[in-house]
């Protein structure tokens, strides 16, 4: 059944699952992290304001909480899930509330092949894992295999340390960049942080707050204002808020400027988003479609193993 948000259980104290499946899901979201892996044809996917196609042996995280949908193209398509508890990610990751992977394999795989030919090996061995008897042994390598891949996660697609490309920012700037996303409430707080980080690395903010703007495509003031509204989208699906209280739970000080933000990154008003998108269970529910496959159907597939 289709719930916002959507309750992921784990059997056999596995931190893990992995199913296969062709398929369409209207918007939800979850406390999992969540890799994504086209077998066979293609999908569109909505992961927050980003609407994207992905093919054949494409590779896409969804975050923990983060709102996404899938829908089917013209083709049929089998997907790879692999969902990992957010307590178990917590307990390897412990800045995992501030932590956001940027991985997409239809943006920028070209500049960047072997970051996503080693995430497919990850992948392709952590489903041979789950195939086996999971206990034991197994289940240890089971863990092993996680920790490596969420520590190898950890680096190489860090949107605080990458942002959209391929060039990462350094190690001390991405610690103090995280730092202001995590203690940053209001503007003000992140104007006097930014200046704050200027002064410390040794450049102007106006230097500063250009290379934020190039590497992320937003400022960090659009950054946070992004980061309201997907939460504002999540209140709109999944209670009977009024836009003028969702507004002040978000961090506006005036529903105008939730209007005003909500409609550049989701191209509408939150009133008309609810109304397309939020429904009772029932109805819901019956808008999800899948079909399944053996997990083995994902070691099967071409390169994945390579």
């Amino acid at each position: 059944m289709a719930v916002r948000p959507e309750k992921i259980e784990f059997e056999n104290g596995i931190s893990v699952k992995a199913y296969v499946r062709g398929c369409q899901y209207p918007y939800h979201w979850h406390d999992t992290l969540e890799i994504i892996q086209v077998l066979k044809g293609s999908i569109n996917i909505d992961v927050g304001d980003h609407n994207l196609t992905l093919h054949e042996n494409d590779i896409a995280i969804v975050n923990m909480g983060e709102l996404h949908r899938i829908t089917k193209t013209h083709e049929d398509n089998k997907i790879l899930f692999i969902q990992i508890d957010g307590c178990f990610c917590s307990s390897v990751l412990p800045d995992d509330e501030y932590l956001f992977f940027y991985c997409c394999s239809a943006y920028h795989e070209t500049e960047a092949p072997q970051k996503y030919k080693k995430l497919r090996r990850y992948t392709a061995l952590l489903t041979s894992a789950l195939m086996d008897n999971p206990r034991g042994e197994h289940k240890q390598n089971i863990e092993s295999i996680l920790v490596d891949m969420l520590d190898y996660l950890t680096y190489n697609f860090d949107f605080l340390r990458w942002g959209y490309g391929t060039t990462p920012f350094t190690e001390k700037l991405v610690n103090r960049l995280k730092q202001i996303a995590k203690y940053a409430i209001s503007d003000l707080d992140v104007q006097l942080r930014l200046k704050e980080l200027a002064v410390e690395v040794g450049v102007s903010l106006q230097h500063l707050s250009h290379d934020i703007k190039d590497k992320f495509g937003l400022t960090f003031l659009e950054l946070l204002y992004y980061s309201r509204c997907a939460y504002a989208a999540k209140l709109l699906l999944s209670t009977d808020a009024r836009i003028i209280d969702i507004a002040m739970a978000c961090g506006f000080s005036d529903t105008k400027y939730l209007v005003k933000y909500f409609r550049q990154y989701f191209h509408t008003y939150p009133s008309a988003f609810r109304k397309v998108h939020r429904t009772d269970i029932q109805t819901l529910s019956s808008q999800v479609e899948y079909r399944e496959y053996p997990l083995s159907h994902a070691l099967s597939q071409r390169n994945i193993l390579e």
